[in-house]
């Protein structure tokens, strides 16, 4: 019998290690992958001492087809969305069904070796059962067998996450790059986990909300729904025109209009701001998502989730979107990302936002490559050469990549921003990587120009996200000859720009107006000349509104007029730093925790369906 679980332990090894070789990609360490994949067959294997003799064969033929069902599963997935299987896709199954008409497709010849272990492991397993009279435990020894085949199998299943975990800090709570996480710590132990995190989710889930919870806020939407400008400025300015919207991985607002060593920084962003509705108070309201919240919170006007990513956690819900807005008004509507589709789950929540096509990695030539993947200069090419033959007007949704953590491609930006001394540093590298997405933006600029697009496009650009960690603080205050990085310096240096050029050069010009990304939707529908009455959104039209603020998801925020740092009980006058009683500033914080906590039950409970349906019959 020790000699049939030997070979079936390397059987499936062999098949897990396979499955991570077909699914490519780079391996750190194939230690941690082997030995974690060790430590899941040990768990799967624990009931082996205790169960009787007769049937050990039988489990292991079915633990064997149980295995290598799941390997196949996950091949032809991979093949068809370039990911893995989790729960919540599984239980959302509608959304990629469209996978069983092209199955037989995505078998290749090759799979077969998946099932050859069956000739040699169904002779063998007969062979054990007639010639072997087993191996006969006591109960005792049997159950401490088991125990010690588990706790080993665990033992040797955290190492491997351990390392990954080490490695790739927070993949395992976002879950942004499954097929990575499978790649690292083996394809059974990626599947415990996903499935520890879905029945855990589903356990603490409130899907149960009182016929008042749901009244109070449909009510909130209905008197923000009367608070607003009847005669609003700027709307129809862009009415049936394009809309590109453009989101730059990591581009921060210290950037913007800083030299170094007497050069701009982002000199083509500077030449667009001059002519450009430009938001110099705009911040970043991200939380764990990162730059799927970035987009989340863009194109849904609704805050990112408390604790894990929308993109990873409600795919299936109903979004009433601004692609979705868009496609009433006639539009086609694009997401443009040449990265891995599967990469923050976009191949299924792009659909469920509203886009008509989503072009990822497989719809591009990779003809220049840095970093991550294909360049932000050949990616804005290959993109507008697209759109040149779709039916207008379109909606455009475009995130680069060349700009990301950890900014490391120096000789691949090929550009001559002179750093000096911060040559070969983390910041060094940073402004290296943003001048080049800052002339990658700028061909993207001149095309439009040439081509005669700009008078027919509405460009907005902004930042996802933050692109210099809190560790780094101290080589950014010497960069930005700020002597105290405190907590007030830090929170406000947390900008992302915001800029929207209208045909015309319309409207140029700096709005102090605080914002963040949750008021990008409801600018836009407002520029668009769209009526909003029924569009439940948590953001603000930033053109039209007397007052602003920005609120990041851990509940401090930013005003026109204070800084607040709920959580530490501090607040700070936004102009001077000097301080300010939080006391005085309660009505708000308890304002802005509702908001939070109405978003958060909005996305758990699936709700937007049920709010337009109500805000389009209520007067």
């Amino acid at each position: 019998m020790m000699v049939i679980v030997s070979i079936f332990s390397i059987v499936m090894i062999a098949k897990l290690m396979y499955f991570n070789n077909l699914i490519g990609g780079k391996i750190y360490s194939i230690k941690g992958l082997v030995i974690s994949s060790i430590g899941a067959l040990l768990i799967l294997l624990c009931l082996m001492p205790i169960i009787k003799s007769k049937w050990r064969m039988r489990s292991l033929l079915m633990l064997d087809i149980v295995i290598t069902f799941i390997i196949v599963s996950n091949l032809l997935f991979y093949r068809y969305f370039n990911d893995i299987i989790t729960l919540p896709i599984i239980t959302q199954i509608i959304l990629v069904g469209s996978v069983s008409s092209s199955v037989v497709s995505l078998i290749h010849i090759s799979d077969i070796l998946f099932f050859a272990d069956f000739l040699l492991l169904v002779p063998a397993f007969r062979l054990a059962k007639y010639n072997s009279q087993g191996v006969k435990l006591n109960r005792i020894t049997s159950i401490f067998a088991s125990i010690a085949l588990f706790t080993v199998g665990l033992a040797l299943s955290y190492y491997g996450v351990l390392m990954l975990d080490k490695n790739q800090p927070n993949i395992l709570t976002t879950f942004y790059d499954k097929a990575y996480i499978a790649q690292h710590i083996g394809l059974l132990n990626y599947h415990a986990i996903d499935a520890f995190k879905f029945f855990k989710e589903e356990i603490e889930k409130n899907n149960t909300l009182s016929e008042d919870e749901r009244n109070k806020i449909k009510l909130w939407f209905k008197e923000k729904k009367d608070s607003l400008e009847h005669n609003p400025r700027f709307f129809g300015t862009g009415k049936g025109k394009n809309v590109i919207v453009v989101q730059v991985e990591a581009l921060q607002g210290f950037v913007i209009g800083k030299k170094i060593n007497g050069m701009d920084i982002t000199p083509n962003l500077n030449k667009l701001i001059e002519r450009s509705i430009y938001f110099n108070n705009y911040y970043c309201e991200t939380s764990v998502g990162g730059t799927s919240d970035a987009e989340f919170l863009a194109n849904t006007s609704l805050f990112p989730l408390k604790t894990g990513a929308v993109y990873m956690k409600y795919p299936g819900n109903y979004y009433y979107s601004l692609p979705k807005v868009l496609k009433e008004q006639g539009y086609d509507t694009y997401a443009m990302h040449a990265y891995k589709p599967g990469f923050w789950n976009r191949s299924v929540m792009y659909p469920s936002l509203g886009f008509d096509e989503y072009l990822n990695r497989n719809h591009y030539d990779h003809d220049e490559v840095i970093g991550m993947g294909l360049s932000d200069k050949s990616f804005f090419r290959q993109s507008l050469d697209y759109l040149k033959n779709v039916k207008e007007p379109y909606y455009a949704f475009m995130v680069t990549l060349t700009s990301h953590y950890p900014y490391d491609n120096t000789k691949a930006y090929n550009n001559v921003l002179n750093v000096g001394e911060l040559k070969g540093t983390f910041l060094g590298n940073y402004l290296e990587a943003i001048h080049y997405a800052d002339a990658s933006l700028g061909y993207l600029i001149d095309r439009l120009e040439e081509e005669g697009l700009m008078d027919n496009t509405i460009l907005a650009i902004y930042g996802d996200h933050h692109a210099v960690s809190k560790d780094k603080k101290d080589e950014l205050a010497n960069f930005l000859d700020i002597d105290d990085m405190n907590d007030y310096m830090w929170v406000k240096l947390q900008k992302v720009p915001l800029i929207i050029h209208l045909p015309g050069d319309e409207g140029a010009g700096i709005r102090t107006i605080a914002g963040g990304g949750v008021d990008l939707m409801p600018t836009l529908i407002n520029i668009m000349g769209i009526d909003s009455n029924s569009i439940p959104m948590m953001g603000r039209d930033l053109l039209n509104s007397d007052e602003g603020i920005a609120v990041m998801r851990n509940g401090y925020f930013v005003d026109d007029r204070y800084l607040c740092l709920t959580a530490d009980g501090a607040a700070f006058d936004i102009n001077t730093g000097e301080p300010y009683l939080i006391e005085n500033l309660k009505d708000k914080i308890d304002k802005i925790l509702i908001e939070l906590d109405i978003s958060e039950k909005i996305i758990e409970n699936d709700l937007i369906e049920e709010i337009v349906d109500y805000l389009s019959n209520v007067n």
